[in-house]
């Protein structure tokens, strides 16, 4: 069933966001967390909304491998002591995440019920001559 494993992969990335994010707000560690430092982590936060839900969900992926990307090559600040926030975690979430713009939403996200469920049917090659 290729719809449940895009909604499990779905999940993981999305739960893997709101991990990031909560640490971003300092809600995991008890760091305070100040208003330059919070737009960050509410991108995430919105990022793993739209994936666990299934709207959106290329925008909030591809909005997901430019935030882990870019905490990857240094470009954002990310929490430190943090096992989400290693250089490893951070590309297999930008890989997964890539994978779903690419895969797209699947059969059981909100996309599928506003837009309609896709189905590639590729045909038969042609048949030899019978003789």
């Amino acid at each position: 069933m290729p719809g449940l494993g895009v909604l499990l992969l779905r999940a993981a990335v999305g739960g893997i966001l709101i991990a990031q994010g909560t640490s971003g707000f300092g809600l995991a560690s008890g760091i305070e967390s100040t208003s330059h430092n919070s737009v960050l982590p509410l991108f995430e936060v919105l990022s793993a909304a739209s994936l666990l839900l299934g709207f959106m969900t290329p925008i909030g992926a591809a909005l997901a491998v430019l935030l882990n990307v870019g905490m990857f090559v240094s470009w954002l600040p990310r929490a430190t002591g943090n096992i989400i926030q290693t250089d490893q975690a951070l590309i297999v979430v930008a890989v997964m995440a890539a994978a779903l713009v690419l895969l797209g939403p699947g059969a059981f996200s909100i996309d599928s019920l506003l837009f309609g469920r896709r189905e590639i049917i590729i045909p038969r090659g042609p048949r030899p001559p019978e003789p």
